[in-house]
Parts: C-alpha cells; structure tokens; sequence
C-alpha cells in the first residue's frame, strides 16, 4: 500500500503542475482548489505540491487563457463570432457590465462561472485599451489566484483538522459529494439567469 501511495505522490508532482496550468489556462477553479488542498497535506502521503508554485502557475496559465481570448477576439471578430453565436444574451449583458463596472470587471469576471470566457472576449471586441488590459488582467489573474489557492490552502488545514477530530472514514466522501452536488446546482442556477 505504501508503494502506490508513494507512486501516487510522484504522479501528482510530475504531472499537477501541467493539470494544473492547461486547466488554469481554460479559467477553470477546481484544479487550483484541489492542488492547493492537495498541497496543505490533507493526505499526509501526498505533500509533492508547493501552494506557491501552484498559485503561481495558476496565474500565469489564467493570465495567458485571458489574454489569448481577448486578442482572438481582437483580430479575428469574424471567425470568434461564428462559435459564439448561441451566447448573443451572454455577450450583450457582457457588453453592459463593461460599459457599467470598466475595469473592474477584469477582476469581477474570473469568478463567474459560465461568463468568465466571454468577457476577454467582448473586451476584445470593444475599443478597450490593449494594454490596459493587459495590465488590469496580470493583477486580477493574480489575486484570482492568491484568493482561491490561499483559501484553499487554509480550507486543507480545516480539513485535516476535522478528520483528525472525526475520524469517520465514511463521513468525508460523503460530505464531498454533496459539496460537489451543491455546488454544480448554485452554478447552474447562477447560469440560468445570465
């Protein structure tokens, strides 16, 4: 048992990162939530993850995702909008909510779930400054990434804790599920009225 735990471990080293980054990369949250939990020893056999690394992987994977998006949509309008065409609503609120928040929303958009790829790309269809946002995109990639894997991080050490107090081996699937349900039914719910 200890042999597949300690394979298990290199596995999650050699290749979290590179889960990780291509899943940052697309916008994607739970990647940077479970390598940070992973990386605050929850299992106690699998410690390879270092939560600087992996915010800061994170990050850079969002912050590259964002801005490949937004120059897609700067210079090929045409060929973007063929594949967004089902999203007219989303794009129109997202038009809104630039003209209302500017450059907040940058910061705003990397935690709405089933929007957060349409605004880099209705910016980039706007006359939005590049480099503006560019800038305003490295720094809301970064607190994105500082916020959710540092939060993360500390909901390990909850985590750990309470297994250690409660020490149920069936509790925490069980809780797990019905986390993950939960969460896929607010998601949905958020999607629905966008």
């Amino acid at each position: 048992m200890e042999s597949i735990l300690e394979t298990l471990s290199q596995s999650i080293g050699i290749w979290g990162y590179a889960v990780l980054f291509f899943y940052s990369f697309g916008g994607g949250l739970v990647a940077l939530i479970a390598a940070s939990i992973l990386s605050s020893g929850v299992i106690e056999s699998i410690n390879s993850l270092n939560i600087y690394v992996c915010i800061f992987i994170a990050s850079i994977a969002n912050f590259i995702g964002s801005s490949l998006l937004f120059y897609m949509a700067r210079y090929q309008k045409k060929e973007v909008m063929k594949y967004f065409s089902a999203h007219r609503r989303k794009i129109a609120l997202s038009h809104i909510w630039i003209k209302k928040y500017s450059y907040l929303i940058i910061f705003i958009h990397k935690y709405l779930y089933g929007i957060k790829t349409i605004i880099p790309l209705v910016i980039g269809f706007s006359k939005f400054d590049s480099k503006k946002f560019l800038i305003y995109n490295f720094f809301a990639s970064f607190v994105w990434g500082i916020l959710i894997g540092g939060f993360s991080y500390a909901m390990g050490d909850i985590i750990r804790n309470l297994y250690d107090k409660y020490s149920n081996p069936y509790i925490f699937p069980i809780v797990g599920i019905i986390i993950i349900v939960l969460f896929f039914i607010l998601a949905n719910k958020i999607t629905k009225k966008v």
